[in-house]
């Protein structure tokens, strides 16, 4: 569970709390999107591993705790990212003014 964070230090790294918290909320989407495909690739392995398994396979020894996997909120993470100092962003103003001049 994720505690309350004062604002005040959100706009210590970013010009204001608005650009903060859509950079927070862009990173958690980029952790969404790895978790996605890590789970993703984890499955298809299981499936693979499952197709050899057939044979061998018993009925009603279904280990329930691989259904679910719990993983830590992509928000939080990105919270705690923003705070450590380690999310790093650029406007790319400099490469859209080369664009232009060319």
């Amino acid at each position: 569970m994720s505690s309350t964070i004062p604002l005040d230090k959100l706009e210590d790294f970013s010009d204001n709390l608005y650009e903060a918290i859509v950079i927070i909320a862009k990173r958690a989407k980029q952790i969404n999107e790895e978790q996605k495909s890590m789970l993703e690739i984890e499955t298809d392995m299981e499936e693979s591993m499952d197709s050899y398994d057939e044979d061998e396979e018993i009925e009603g020894q279904v280990d329930e705790e691989k259904k679910f996997i719990k993983l830590p909120k992509p928000t939080e993470i990105a919270i705690e990212e923003m705070l450590a100092g380690k999310i790093k962003w650029d406007y790319g103003i400099e490469q859209d003014i080369e664009d232009r001049e060319n």
